[in-house]
C-alpha cells in the first residue's frame, strides 16, 4: 500500500512496475469471466502465466516457473479459467487483446515484467503471441505436468 500511495509514480513509470507483474492478463481475464474470477484470483493465473512466458522467452531458468506455479496452487489457487481458452470470432484468443488494454492503461508504450530469476523481474515491451498460447498451453488442467 505504501508503494502505490506514496511511491512518487502516479503514472507508472517505474517505481510501480513490479506491482503489475500478471496483471495484464488479469484484468482481461476479469472481463472475460465476467467477473467470475475476482481480481486475486485472476492475478494468481497471470502470475503462473507470466512466469511460464519467462521460460519459454528465455529470461527464467526452466523449472523456476513450475516452483510458482507450485506455490500458487499449494496457496489455493485455480490456474484456470474457461476464460483463458476465450476465442474471437477469427479464432485468436482473447487474451491477447488484453496485452493492447494493458498498453492504452500504461499510455500508450507497452511494458511488462517478466521473471528473470524467482523475485528478480525484467521489463519487456513486446510479446510473442505464440508463446503466450503455448504458456496457456502449459496451464490448462490435465496436459500431463
Amino acid at each position: 500500500m505504501r508503494q502505490i500511495a506514496h511511491g512518487g509514480d502516479p503514472f507508472e513509470r517505474g517505481s510501480v512496475r513490479p506491482l503489475d507483474f500478471g496483471h495484464w492478463a488479469a484484468h482481461k481475464l476479469e472481463v472475460l469471466s465476467n467477473y467470475d474470477l475476482r481480481h486475486g484470483e485472476a492475478v494468481a493465473i497471470g502470475l503462473a502465466l507470466d512466469a511460464r512466458y519467462s521460460v519459454l522467452a528465455g529470461h527464467l531458468a526452466e523449472g523456476q516457473d513450475q516452483r510458482v506455479k507450485a506455490l500458487l496452487e499449494r496457496l489455493g489457487f485455480e490456474l484456470w479459467h474457461p476464460a483463458c481458452d476465450a476465442r474471437a470470432e477469427d479464432g485468436r484468443l482473447q487474451l491477447l487483446a488484453g496485452l493492447e488494454e494493458f498498453r492504452a492503461h500504461l499510455g500508450g508504450e507497452l511494458t511488462v515484467t517478466l521473471l528473470e530469476d524467482i523475485g528478480t523481474g525484467i521489463e519487456i515491451h513486446t510479446m510473442d503471441e505464440a508463446l503466450i498460447a503455448e504458456a496457456l498451453t502449459w496451464l490448462r488442467p490435465g496436459r500431463g505436468s
